[in-house]
């Protein structure tokens, strides 16, 4: 049986697919396979990557840099382990077309093909895709116009994060598709991770699952992301993997003044967010979750009011406590 974990982003995913890729003896016992196929460094024998990020990349690139075997290898690998779970794993499935992964992989298995959702909190997700985005030096056009371009988006596209939506695109795409879509809620996952959460579905009890001791890193606060931003780009002497060592290092740090969570959005703007993205994913909350009254718990007041929201008048402070920090780490040689 195949399943397709495909996120959403910012949901853990990282981790467990870090977690799939050291446990293969552990996940065997357990009737799992994490696929192999599409995790292979070109030219390194036996080395895997984390997720299946390179395989999304090619079939937007119609797979012209992707192994010219890859698809046989796949059907090969499927059938080889056809009596467990085979898991493909990657949050840049999120939201796109699938119809490249059907013709070149699912087309020639006939029964269904299980996708394995999980769906973060509408406001948190934008939150953390604006220090996505800052963080890896995109431009953003700054807080404030990012969250009012979202806001638009909210209010008048109705398609935006709209779960519905996204199942049926899956549908079209993948015809033999079955989604279970899960909710991204330490509060209410199974063993309180997304990893035991995770195996539970196959049958795995959260009691036999060792979740790593590192767990999740905390988020950096907005200021934080967007002084690292500041550091991604050959143009300053950083490529990719240089900017993760040192926002690796800014995480490892454990200095509490570079972390933090709810500094995007102000509190009336996560009401509204919230409110109206529950509002629209009802029909999709009747059908998969019929015993839940909301998606996700409503925001208590007492919550919003110890978020910093954005704009208070340390801001500036924190940034530059941050600069500072990563010129540190800079000096140390990272």
């Amino acid at each position: 049986m195949l399943w397709v974990h495909i996120g959403m982003p910012k949901t853990g995913t990282t981790a467990l697919q870090g977690y799939l890729r050291q446990n293969a003896r552990f996940c065997a016992e357990n009737g799992l396979h994490y696929m192999v196929t599409g995790r292979d460094r070109p030219g390194r024998k036996g080395a895997r990557l984390i997720s299946h990020n390179s395989v999304a990349i090619e079939m937007r690139r119609a797979w012209r840099n992707a192994p010219r075997d890859q698809a046989d290898a796949f059907h090969r690998e499927y059938a080889e382990h056809a009596d467990r779970h085979c898991i493909v794993s990657s949050e840049m499935f999120f939201g796109r077309d699938l119809s490249p992964l059907q013709d070149r992989f699912f087309r020639h298995i006939d029964e269904p093909v299980h996708f394995l959702v999980y769906l973060r909190r509408f406001d948190d997700f934008i939150e953390a895709d604006y220090k996505q985005r800052a963080k890896n030096g995109r431009q953003t056009g700054g807080v404030a116009s990012f969250v009012e371009t979202r806001l638009r988006q909210v209010r008048n596209d109705p398609d935006f994060l709209n779960f519905a939506s996204l199942f049926d695109r899956i549908g079209q795409a993948v015809p033999n598709a079955v989604v279970h879509p899960r909710l991204y809620l330490r509060s209410e996952m199974e063993g309180g991770n997304v990893i035991p959460d995770f195996l539970s579905v196959f049958g795995v009890p959260p009691a036999h699952v060792a979740v790593p001791a590192s767990g999740s890193n905390k988020s950096l606060s907005r200021v934080a992301s967007e002084a690292l931003g500041l550091f991604r780009g050959q143009d300053v002497g950083f490529d990719t993997k240089r900017q993760r060592r040192l926002s690796r290092a800014l995480q490892a740090s454990g200095d509490t003044g570079l972390f933090g969570r709810g500094d995007v959005l102000t509190p009336e703007e996560r009401r509204e967010i919230n409110d109206r993205l529950e509002e629209r994913n009802t029909p999709m909350r009747r059908t998969y979750f019929p015993d839940r009254t909301r998606l996700f718990p409503e925001l208590e007041d007492a919550d919003l009011a110890e978020q910093p929201g954005r704009g208070e008048l340390e801001e500036l402070a924190r940034f530059q406590h941050a600069v500072r920090s990563i010129l540190k780490l800079i000096e140390k040689g990272y």
